[in-house]
């Protein structure tokens, strides 16, 4: 379910995050009820079957097993499309902030850790501006994306100069690709 409805429906429906405590008492969705997604199975009594069920973490997988574990049970239960950080990027009010996960080993240095998390952040914030169902437009990213920089302090000429320099960087990868898949389809008329 998408972050607008939950907002409007906040009164309506039985809101369940299912993070672990310490996320939880880090900051959550106020009027959440608070069952980590270990205890769900056992503590689903607790909620009312008449009433829709909006499970939330941080970005949407464990609350996407959550609803579908209640809808199991017999629940009416979905989740909440693109988690807290969803949430947070369509400025509706958290509680305090996000915990973010423990970094994968993979990503021990602290720049891989906060690219990686910019990266998330980005994507949620892409969804939550153009939709699930919707694949917007290079244009519409690129404006997307000049908007959200400005809005974090750069200049329009700095975030011109940035996307005008990530697009020159895709054109070059896209032109290595293409002359990848000249040399394929060569290579198979032999």
């Amino acid at each position: 379910m998408d972050t607008g409805t939950v907002a409007k429906r906040l009164g309506e429906v039985q809101l369940v995050d299912v993070r672990l405590v310490n996320e939880w008492q880090a900051g959550h969705i106020d009027g959440a009820l608070h069952i980590p997604e270990e205890e769900l199975a056992e503590r689903a009594a607790e909620l009312d079957r008449n009433r829709i069920v909006v499970t939330v973490c941080r970005a949407g997988t464990r609350s996407d097993d959550a609803a579908e574990l209640l809808r199991g049970e017999g629940f009416d239960a979905h989740s909440l499309d693109g988690g807290l950080l969803a949430w947070k990027w369509a400025g509706l009010p958290l509680t305090g902030p996000i915990v973010e996960p423990a970094p994968r080993a993979d990503l021990s240095s602290p720049e891989m850790q906060a690219l990686h998390d910019d990266l998330i952040d980005i994507a949620l914030a892409v969804q939550a501006r153009f939709g699930v169902e919707t694949e917007p437009t290079h244009e519409q990213l690129l404006e997307f994306l000049r908007d959200r920089l400005i809005s974090e302090g750069r200049t329009p000429e700095e975030a011109d100069r940035f996307l005008a320099d990530m697009d020159d960087e895709s054109g070059d990868m896209d032109d290595e690709s293409a002359d990848m898949d000249e040399g394929s389809a060569e290579m198979g008329e032999g």
